[in-house]
């Protein structure tokens, strides 16, 4: 991420700005000197940005310089440097002024710089990415609330002015000449706008209709629907985690759906504050759209972020956890080079369970393990005679005896037990858990402690398929093993 300029600066850049662009006309241009090469500035006008997915948008804008030969330039810093090309782009001439366009894919809420460069002049506009998501709902009342959706930890004002919010509406998911204001000169500061019902029609397309630049700029967004009707047409979600390590998520469709084969459908990540966002395309067979997410793209550790559909780059919806009443992950966990990579869920508190979105977040893998401190270890179950673990193992030269514990979920042993050699390289453990397993359906950790240290057993390591398939029973309760990320846990229902 680029640092941000300090305020001092960027007031001095603001006034450079505005010399080169030739807002403030003549005002800025001073009496050259003797000698001195007289600077002049093209005049930038009706610059257009319009959304075409997560982080696509197209450029249109004019600028008065038919018959010179300009060049126009796209670039991250606020000079062009030997490195950066022209831009290959379509232009047109009409009464002095060239009407430019052209596409770019864009970081969103990153600064970026629009260049017409000639022999004989120049102009520099700065552009910051917009990081929005709109979306509507239905009111009950009637009519619909637009959400503009302004993400958090950017500086808004950077790509809206104090009063440059709108909401407009048309016949087509293309802002062409039927797009007329529904509302306009709405604050920045407001984060919704209401639709009556006599101006809502939920048969037409939307959209966020945003000024910058003191008017300058005008910013539209992606065509926004009530999301409803595009979900409805989704009739099954996959995820899973990999070791390579990516995020995969399936999308089958109907098979008269509008989204089916288009290359908008986008599977989206993001962060909260919007400064990281990320978006993968599509990759269809038959009806089905697979996306592959690289999870090393990520930068924040023990950050959860949102898994979401979008389509024209507008949300259709987070990625549930849950899909035609089964949960849709295969795998919730990949560790590769000691990161674990990780699937979890979220919901508001008085939400139903099937209201939970997928999450996806990393963590440094700090977990050790008992293949690290032992040759060979074998857990079994006695059911018997009350309820006993009991683990045979054989340590590696010069390793402490461990203490063999069951926890909850934290550092704190419920029960422990202390291993006896055996008289032939071996330690065995017999430790009596009837009293430790107090609470349904929680997951119990069994590990070894050597001194402050802990080690988590690994399933693959330490049972047998048959042992660990095995249903064991103590008074009321039905004792299984289970498996968290390849780690042996316990657990029970009655």
């Amino acid at each position: 991420m680029k640092k941000r300029v300090k305020l001092l600066c960027g007031v001095l850049v603001a006034v450079c700005f505005s010399c080169l662009l030739g807002v403030i006309g003549s005002a800025c241009a001073k009496p050259s000197r003797e000698g001195e090469k007289e600077f002049l500035a093209y005049t930038l006008s009706n610059v257009v940005m319009t959304q075409k997915g997560v982080n696509t948008y197209s450029f249109e804008f004019s600028a008065d310089c038919a018959g010179d030969g300009a060049k126009v330039y796209f670039t991250e810093n606020d000079r062009i440097k030997n490195s950066d090309s022209p831009l290959d782009v379509e232009s047109a001439e009409s009464g002095g002024l060239v009407r430019y366009s052209f596409t770019s894919d864009l970081q969103l809420s990153e600064e970026y710089y629009l260049w017409v460069v000639s022999d004989k002049k120049e102009v520099m506009l700065p552009i910051t990415a917009p990081s929005m998501f709109p979306s509507m709902e239905t009111r009950v009342a009637g009519g619909a609330i637009f959400h503009f959706n302004f993400t958090s930890g950017v500086s808004w004002s950077s790509f809206c002015d104090p009063d440059g919010k709108a909401v407009y509406v048309g016949d087509n998911d293309v802002f062409d000449e039927t797009a007329k204001p529904v509302a306009e000169g709405i604050v920045i500061t407001e984060g919704d706008s209401v639709i009556a019902a006599s101006k809502f029609d939920g048969s037409k397309f939307y959209y966020s209709v945003t000024t910058a630049k003191n008017g300058l700029l005008k910013i539209i967004s992606s065509p926004i629907t009530l999301t409803s009707a595009l979900f409805s047409q989704i009739t099954d979600i996959s995820a899973t985690l990999n070791t390579k390590p990516s995020l995969e998520v399936g999308v089958g469709l109907g098979e008269n759906a509008d989204i089916a084969q288009s290359a908008d459908l986008q599977l989206v990540i993001k962060n909260s504050e919007g400064n990281e966002i990320y978006s993968a395309n599509p990759v269809w067979k038959n009806n089905t759209a697979r996306f592959t997410f690289d999870c090393t793209m990520l930068l924040k550790a023990d950050l959860w972020y949102d898994i979401a559909l979008a389509y024209k780059g507008a949300i259709i919806c987070d990625v549930p956890k849950f899909f035609g009443g089964r949960d849709i992950v295969d795998n919730y966990f990949a560790t590769v080079e000691g990161i674990d990579y990780c699937l979890t869920e979220w919901k508001a508190d008085d939400a139903p369970e099937e209201e939970a979105a997928l999450k996806l977040y990393f963590k440094r893998n700090t977990t050790r393990y008992a293949d690290e401190f032992c040759q060979e270890y074998l857990v079994t179950l006695d059911d018997s005679n009350g309820l006993v673990l009991n683990v045979r193992l054989k340590l590696k030269d010069g390793v402490q005896i461990p203490e063999l514990a069951v926890t909850g979920g934290s550092e704190e042993k419920i029960v422990g037990a202390q291993g006896n050699d055996d008289g032939n390289g071996y330690y065995t453990y017999s430790l009596d858990i009837s009293s430790a397993l107090t609470e349904e359906g929680k997951w119990y950790d069994i590990r070894l402690f050597f001194g402050d240290v802990y080690a988590e057993l690994l399933k693959d390591s330490c049972i047998t398929y048959s042992d660990f398939a095995e249903i064991y029973n103590f008074e009321d309760k039905i004792i299984t093993f289970c498996e968290w990320n390849g780690i042996l846990k316990i657990t029970y229902s009655v």
